[in-house]
């Protein structure tokens, strides 16, 4: 057996320290400007082309005078995005701030009406139409048929619990919005060129490199979000119009019109129907073809990918087999990202099935198409990059106050569930301003990882997966001290977070803020990176989910800190590969695939050289940690479903992937034993079947001798049912870790 050099895996690059810490990073006293391709472009940074005019002066301007109501603020934003003027509206920020919730209409009606008296006929319309969207007890709306008996009860007032719609802001808190919080958070934005005074590098593609921001830089950079001074950053790119953003698809049309005849046939006023999305307009081309995929292919689903039901996956729907049309060609990954297509796994793995009913010369035809198809970029040097670079998540929160409806429609319970998470984030930091720091590190995996005994990471004979604790209550949020808590990403970090989304990783958005600024100097991820954050604070406490999500209460965060001032939480950003089409969701099980989540997953559990080190420092020499105050120890992986919802991921494949991931990645970390793995906290979210799965198949494989990766690789693969020539057809009816337990032994 080999023996594995870390370096080959893994080279951490430089921390940008961009705040001061006395005795680490120093702090210019002068504003330092740069407008180039390789640092974030600042509403108050000099323009050097001759065409491009510095709207600062005018958000000085605007920002140092007070604004009263939405339709003010809405006409601030414009004055320095007039280009946006005709394509963008303020519809839902206006419902949030304007409109009354029905809990207030309803309490109005209920000081209104007496109790022992019919309703009162003179009634504000917009009273009578919230007592129509709930049930309201008989006794609160007309007198009790017997009055004796209810005279002589003490009367008491009715409590009506509405879900959800407390989530529009009260006059009240209205008032104070307008008067103290809004002021307050122009103020912020205004300290931009005082508290940004360094550049701020992007966070690049390929190259693995750090950025640490204080608090307070952070809640600048968010307000200016807020205020949408961010300069535009895609350009020159052929990006789609705001309006074609919006556009409502096929699918979304046909639920709409299927809700409109429900309603009809009930007797009920229509209404619109809203989808959560599970990730933003930032979507990859390939992520939108498999969606136009899923719409057009025929025959049976595969439920098993879906994060919902019993939890087995592999059952019901994938009992039968998925024609559809036959799936786009291979597309190769350019650069140093394309080695994780893992081709060489892809041809290996069909001719594994197929070998058997080739002639010697379709053999040697088929090993002349491996070696062209394996011609992948490995150089560590990237590709030639266009101008500009990847096209880069949005930042400006324009696209929360946007709506296509109008009135109350405009805002829906969970948008007004965002907003009022942010709104408590800017009242508590320009309160009393937080003094912390937070790091964004994006970790690179420099080749891929095969898991075989050659490549050194695995021990022959005696490799041990990690031990598993199952949680089916618990969110990740509610994960020890110490423990890396997963963000189920898209590739564009934060997903839906600035537009309808509000499920894992947009709620983790909005109840931290302060991760919404990676999106201002990260770079969409590829398939060898992962985005690891360490410090951020959480501000608020939620109940619910998607559509029922809602801000419940303030959050007080006691998790101590380090010595450079990060809070010790560390969130770990990877983005699962969609399966939105059926024939996709079955396919999952192909090796390439299986080895993509795999190393995926690897490089976001590998802990974090630069998060580890008390002092944010980048060793010197990989495996010195006492040089940089490094803390290289197993810790506890919190997870769960990762990719199964939206993405189509089966449930059970991922649970399988994560946990060899975490057994592996610690061989993976300089100055930490070899025979120590990561401990994985899985969390199935509210699927107790599912969880009761997973524990009796970890005892199942506890029980046996060491099973090496390898072996649950080649398992896995031959789950699915498969035609002659290597493809998967359907799933077996048996559940993935019913057939894994006996298929391992053999």
């Amino acid at each position: 057996m080999s023996t594995i050099n870390h370096s080959d895996y893994f080279v951490t690059g430089p921390n940008h320290i961009l705040c001061e810490v006395p005795g680490v990073a120093s702090y210019p006293t002068t504003f330092q400007d740069s407008w180039d391709m390789d640092h974030v472009r600042l509403a108050c940074s000099n323009r050097i082309y001759p065409t491009d005019v510095s709207h600062w002066p005018e958000i000085v301007k605007a920002l140092s005078q007070p604004i009263r109501s939405c339709q003010e603020l809405s006409e601030v934003i414009l004055r320095w995005n007039r280009a946006k003027e005709v394509g963008w509206n303020f519809n839902a920020l206006d419902a949030f701030l304007n409109h009354r919730s029905d809990a207030e209409l309803i309490a109005q009606a209920e000081r209104i009406i007496d109790v022992n008296t019919p309703a009162s006929e003179s009634l504000d319309p917009l009273i009578v139409e919230a007592l129509a969207r709930v049930v309201i007890p008989k006794h609160v709306v007309s007198a009790s048929e017997d009055e004796d008996e209810q005279s002589q009860q003490p009367q008491t007032p009715v409590a009506l619990h509405i879900p959800l719609t407390s989530q529009f802001l009260s006059p009240a808190e209205r008032t104070r919005f307008f008067d103290v919080i809004l002021p307050r958070m122009q103020a912020l934005a205004l300290r931009l060129p005082e508290l940004i005074k360094k550049p701020i590098p992007f966070l690049k593609q390929q190259q693995d490199s750090a950025i640490t921001l204080s608090q307070e830089q952070i809640a600048c950079l968010t307000a200016n979000a807020f205020f949408n001074t961010f300069p535009g950053r895609n350009v020159p790119y052929k990006t789609k119009s705001y309006r074609r953003k919006w556009r409502p698809s096929r699918r979304h049309i046909q639920l709409k019109k299927d809700q409109q005849d429900r309603d009809q046939k009930h007797g009920v006023a229509s209404q619109a129907v809203e989808e959560h999305q599970e990730e933003n307009s930032d979507n990859s081309e390939e992520e939108e073809e498999e969606e136009e995929g899923s719409r057009r292919s025929k025959g049976s689903s595969s439920r098993g990918g879906r994060g919902r039901g019993n939890g087995r996956g592999g059952r019901g729907g994938n009992s039968s087999t998925a024609t559809a049309r036959p799936p786009k060609p291979f597309k190769r990954t350019p650069g140093p990202a394309g080695q994780f297509d893992f081709v060489e796994a892809m041809t290996s793995s069909l001719e594994t099935v197929s070998d058997a009913m080739k002639t010697p010369s379709d053999k040697e035809s088929n090993v002349e198409e491996a070696v062209k198809d394996t011609e992948v970029s490995t150089s560590s040097a990237p590709a030639k990059e266009e101008l500009w670079g990847p096209k880069m998540p949005s930042i400006n929160l324009v696209s929360m106050f946007w709506s296509e409806q109008t009135g109350k429609n405009a805002c829906t319970d969970a948008q007004a569930a965002k907003l009022r998470c942010l709104i408590h984030y800017f009242d508590r930091v320009t309160s009393k301003m937080p003094t912390g720091t937070v790091t964004y590190h994006r970790q690179v995996l420099k080749k891929p990882v095969y898991l075989t005994s050659e490549e050194g990471v695995i021990s022959q004979g005696t490799f041990k997966l990690s031990s598993v604790v199952v949680d089916t209550v618990n969110g990740l949020e509610t994960a020890p001290q110490g423990a890396l808590q997963l963000d189920f990403a898209n590739k564009n970090i934060g997903g839906g977070a600035l537009d309808r989304g509000a499920v894992q990783e947009e709620i983790r958005f909005m109840i931290c803020p302060e991760m919404i600024v990676s999106r201002l100097f990260s770079q969409p991820m590829q398939a060898n990176e992962a985005i690891l954050i360490k410090g951020i604070e959480q501000y608020s406490d939620y109940i619910g989910y998607s559509k029922s999500f809602e801000w419940f209460a303030d959050h007080r965060d006691n998790t101590p800190r380090d010595k450079l001032g990060r809070r010790q939480r560390e969130i770990c950003a990877i983005d699962a590969k969609p399966f939105k089409s059926k024939v996709s969701r079955i396919g999952q099980f192909d090796k390439p695939l299986v080895l993509r989540e795999i190393n995926k997953a690897i490089v976001g559990f590998r802990p974090s050289p630069i998060n580890a080190s008390e002092w944010g420092l980048v060793p010197q020499l990989e495996g010195n940690s006492e040089s940089t105050g490094s803390s290289m120890v197993p810790r506890a992986i919190a997870t769960g479903n990762w990719g199964c919802g939206a993405f189509g991921g089966h449930l059970q494949l991922k649970f399988i992937l994560q946990w060899i991931a975490a057994s592996v990645s610690s061989k993976l970390s300089p100055g930490m034993d070899s025979a120590m793995t990561h401990d994985m906290l899985y969390h199935t979210f509210g699927m107790p079947e599912l969880g009761r799965d997973i524990e009796a198949f970890v005892k199942v494989l506890e029980s046996k001798p060491s099973i090496e990766p390898k072996r649950l690789i080649e398992c896995l693969v031959k789950y699915p049912r498969r035609s002659s020539t290597g493809e998967a057809e359907k799933l077996r009816e048996k559940g993935l870790l019913e057939y894994l337990s006996s298929a391992v032994d053999y």
